[in-house]
């Protein structure tokens, strides 16, 4: 057992078990806000990249519209 684990029983040597069951209450909801934040995150990220996919591919598709344009003679805007 590595020193932080044993101080961490000798701090909770003697607590209440209602205290305990507090504590890990805490935790479980602390983890579930970051789980929930990351989910968001990711969701943005997502949501992000697909939208800059959609504008490449139109960036993409207006520029060879235009080569063609220009190789046909047509007027560029």
């Amino acid at each position: 057992m590595n020193n932080r684990v044993a101080a961490d029983l000798d701090a909770l040597e003697g607590a209440n078990v209602s205290d305990l069951i507090e504590l890990l209450k805490e935790k479980d909801e602390a983890l579930q806000a970051i789980t929930d934040v990351n989910l968001q995150l990711s969701c943005e990220r997502d949501l992000f990249r697909r939208e800059a996919d959609h504008y490449k591919e139109r960036c993409v598709k207006f520029q060879v519209e235009e080569m063609r344009r220009q190789r046909v003679g047509g007027e560029t805007k």
